[in-house]
């Protein structure tokens, strides 16, 4: 594939004159044409502090950072500005400007001294509104805005810029889960319609997991590691990274999970996959072990219209209309049986 970014030994932090404080060390990877990854990792890694060093918004405290073999930090700023774009969390205050005129101000490197639009720029600009399905926000204030929609009027700008890479970070922090998936969607769209090389920091596993190409995954104090979200999930180095007290990663779910002592173990019979998948997942939040061939039983029956569930044991049998209730009897069950 062909590499558009290369980071090689590179070192973060920062530096006084008293002292110097290393935030990584010893990075090496690369972006690919069309690529969309995710940077992840636990808070107090570096990851924004990478992102900033990778963009040349910070200088690094050793190594080399290469834009399509150029050495990044050699680059004059508005050069750089139409090679790669830069969006961050915080939030950007813009006055009056319109959604549309915010987008504009992607084509700022490209304008002469005049910051005249030419036909050519407003083209780009339809574009990038294309892209990012903005064409309803356009014509409204940016102030106006809800974060997601904010959020996707920046993704707008930069792709505006015509960049070869565009680095975001955490820009899905403060959205709510339908906004997340939307502007993930929307960034997987721009890679591979547009061959955009597009760099992502985020705390969002699951949508890290689900929908970027490649993961850089940097553990705290740690070697940074690079492959699909499926390999780093099935060696172990996913797991390893995230493993704190009383955090549990399912590689099979791909989820993490509270850590829970259980004192109570049932069977599931019956039921399609969907039901006793979420049977499983009350079970097991309430303590409550899922084994196979254990005589206690949760039996998940359904009929023309309708679906219960009903616990089963030695000298015991009761019905319930959902899951709610069927857990609270099994707790008032393990009281008893513990008196």
């Amino acid at each position: 594939m062909e590499t558009v970014l290369q980071i090689k030994n590179l070192t973060t932090g920062y530096t006084s004159k008293q002292s110097k404080a290393i935030v990584t060390a010893h990075i090496n990877a690369e972006l690919h044409k069309g690529e969309l990854v995710c940077l992840i990792g636990p808070n107090g890694a570096g990851k924004s502090t990478l992102m900033r060093t990778i963009s040349g918004a910070q200088k690094p405290l050793n190594g080399e950072v290469f834009l399509n073999g150029q050495d990044i930090y050699s680059i004059p700023p508005k050069q750089l500005a139409k090679r790669l774009s830069l969006v961050l969390t915080e939030r950007v205050s813009a006055g009056m400007l319109s959604a549309y005129e915010v987008i504009a101000l992607g084509r700022y490197p490209h304008t002469n001294w005049s910051g005249k639009l030419s036909q050519d720029d407003h083209r780009i600009i339809q574009e990038a509104v294309e892209m990012a399905g903005a064409q309803e926000l356009v014509d409204r204030s940016l102030s106006e805005l809800s974060d997601g929609e904010r959020q996707k009027i920046m993704v707008a700008r930069a792709f505006a810029q015509e960049p070869e890479v565009m680095i975001l970070d955490e820009v899905t922090a403060f959205l709510d889960l339908p906004r997340r998936v939307e502007i993930m969607k929307l960034l997987r769209n721009m890679a591979s319609q547009s061959g955009k090389s597009i760099l992502l920091s985020t705390h969002d596993m699951d949508l890290a997991l689900r929908g970027s190409d490649r993961i850089w995954l940097i553990p705290k104090g740690g070697d940074l590691h690079i492959g699909s979200p499926e390999d780093l999930v099935l060696n172990g180095t996913f797991e390893a990274a995230f493993r704190s007290e009383g955090i549990n990663f399912d590689r099979q779910s791909g989820s993490f999970n509270i850590h829970t002592e259980y004192d109570l173990s049932v069977s599931i019979v019956g039921g399609d996959q969907e039901s006793i998948y979420w049977t499983q997942r009350a079970m097991e939040r309430a303590g409550i072990k899922v084994e196979p061939n254990v005589n206690t039983r949760v039996i998940i029956e359904n009929t023309e219209d309708h679906q219960f569930w009903k616990f089963v044991d030695e000298d015991h049998e009761k019905s319930f209309d959902s899951i709610h209730e069927l857990v609270l009897a099994l707790n008032e069950r393990r009281k008893a049986v513990a008196v």
